[in-house]
């Protein structure tokens, strides 16, 4: 690695981390398992639908299924030790319910039946029976995986979605309210979720029981939402299901990222690419009403810095995490600030979580390992933030707020912040800040 705020070994980076991070990033070879899954899948559902009285044809069909098939088992011992060693956490076969598709092998049963007699009929036969096995391993490890992989999961996958102008609307809300109140905060943060439950994310949650069902005080949501708010049917038993994944901390819902994660990934593939986007633009708009929340009762933020933190705690995220923290939640901060009321601790304590909850983050957690390159992380972020406007000043005096009255210490840090302005770091930050 050339240039720690360049990130030039990002890949190496992100592979040789996995085990200190507790996630790592979707590995290439996945799309083409998942893919090879999919198509084995859809073959033999095709061929036990069409009707094939040429021999030849359904040999051909066979063989393209076999094919698939074959690759497919060249994968998945690779996948099943990615999962042992917590490099992985995909769920593609699961949430296909491959494993425990009992039409799947009532397909492969009538395919291999109907290729008896072929010279390729063992081979078929067997790797039939090896691929039944691998899945039912790699399901039994998932099983047994550490919460935590889960949580990770999550937050790697809400990176590929944008916020698409949500603060944006936010703010329109809060002009258009004539005064932000926490009450009308608890109202919208009721309704935000109501919203997404009517998208029926949680279509495939555990069904509650009726005592969880009665536990609801659909009259009491009712006092929070809209006039009028329609309710769709089935509205309270989703209301129920939301609860298995959530507590209450005073008028914060925090959401368990461990369950919920958990939950996530193993329907990943089953959700719409509407629902996913419902999903994680949920948990973005709660932070934006949690984040104004806390600026109106600063006593919040001391409930949402751990939330936030999440898991972080017992990985090797959590030093930089902890360290970047501290810079940034010091008095000296508002000084330099662009915009004290948008850019407040909660804000970028938040903007640190993100930051080493994502990709990036893994590799910053690698570099970190080697005291040398510390002072290097921290003028990136600080180089960073003033790209993306955040802070004002020159690399001179804001370095020297941070770092203190020594000069070289001083001209040093500020050097690393106009170095750290033109690596991964910061453009992440950039992106961060205009979504």
């Amino acid at each position: 690695m050339n240039n720690i705020t360049n990130f030039n070994g990002l890949e190496r980076a992100q592979l040789g981390a996995a085990l200190a991070a507790g996630y790592e990033a979707p590995r290439d070879y996945l799309t083409e398992l998942r893919t090879n899954i999919s198509l084995i899948r859809d073959i033999a559902s095709q061929y036990c639908q069409l009707t094939l009285h040429d021999m030849e044809l359904r040999v051909v069909r066979t063989m393209v299924f076999h094919h698939f098939l074959a690759k497919t088992l060249q994968l998945l011992p690779r996948y099943i030790n990615d999962l042992k060693q917590g490099r992985c956490i995909e769920a593609f076969h699961i949430s296909s319910g491959l494993h425990r598709n009992d039409n799947f092998w009532l397909w492969c049963d009538r395919i291999c039946s109907n290729m008896e007699g072929q010279e390729f009929y063992d081979n078929l036969k067997n790797d039939i029976n090896c691929l039944k096995s691998l899945l039912a391993e790699s399901e039994k490890i998932q099983m047994y995986c550490e919460p935590v992989l889960f949580e990770r999961f999550y937050f790697a996958k809400k990176q590929n979605y944008g916020k698409d102008g949500l603060r944006e609307r936010f703010e329109e809300w809060m002009y258009s309210n004539l005064g932000c109140t926490i009450e009308k905060l608890r109202s919208l943060q009721a309704k935000v979720v109501a919203d997404a439950l009517k998208k029926d994310i949680l279509h495939f949650a555990p069904e509650p029981s009726q005592t969880d069902t009665d536990k609801v005080q659909l009259d009491y949501l009712k006092g929070l939402l809209p006039y009028n708010y329609e309710m769709t049917e089935g509205f309270r038993v989703a209301c129920a299901q939301w609860r298995q994944f959530i507590h209450w901390n005073d008028t914060i819902l925090i959401i368990d990222y461990k369950k919920y994660g958990k939950y996530i990934q193993n329907h990943y593939y089953d959700f719409s690419s509407e629902q996913l986007k419902v999903i994680f633009e949920l948990d973005m708009k709660l932070h934006l009403i949690h984040e104004e929340m806390a600026r109106l009762n600063p006593e919040l933020v001391d409930i949402l810095q751990p939330a936030q933190a999440g898991s972080l705690e017992n990985t090797a995220l959590f030093a930089p995490y902890n360290t970047f923290k501290r810079m940034l939640t010091q008095d000296w901060f508002d000084e330099v600030s662009t915009d004290k009321e948008k850019y407040t601790t909660t804000w970028r304590v938040e903007m640190v979580s993100e930051l080493m909850k994502s990709d990036i983050g893994i590799v910053i957690a690698e570099e970190w390992q080697k005291s040398n390159k510390r002072q290097i992380l921290k003028g990136a972020v600080m180089g960073g933030l003033k790209l993306a406007g955040v802070v004002k000043g020159s690399d001179l005096s804001i370095a020297s707020a941070i770092v203190g009255g020594n000069v070289t210490d001083s001209k040093t840090f500020a050097n690393y912040m106009g170095r750290g302005s033109k690596g991964d770091i910061a453009n992440w930050i950039c992106d961060y800040v205009k979504g």
